[in-house]
């Protein structure tokens, strides 16, 4: 399977409706968490960074090292 950035448009666009689930996710994740008494609580913008690394993971979304570096040497 190719990565994301090498996949035609109507793969990408496929591929994206991972993104439709973390709403739902983050909603049902913070109603559950909210009334359970834990220790170890994530806030909110955690939790959905994590959603959004879990939706880009199943998408096949990463950089190579060459495009890490082009990125770290434009800033």
């Amino acid at each position: 399977m190719k990565r994301y950035q090498e996949c035609n448009k109507i793969t990408k666009l496929w591929r994206r409706r991972w993104y439709l689930l973390i709403p739902f996710k983050f909603i049902y994740s913070y109603v559950r968490y909210f009334f359970a008494e834990s220790e170890y609580k994530l806030s909110a913008k955690q939790k959905w960074s994590i959603y959004i690394g879990e939706a880009q993971y199943k998408m096949k979304w990463y950089y190579t090292t060459e495009e890490v570096f082009d990125r770290i040497k434009i800033k």
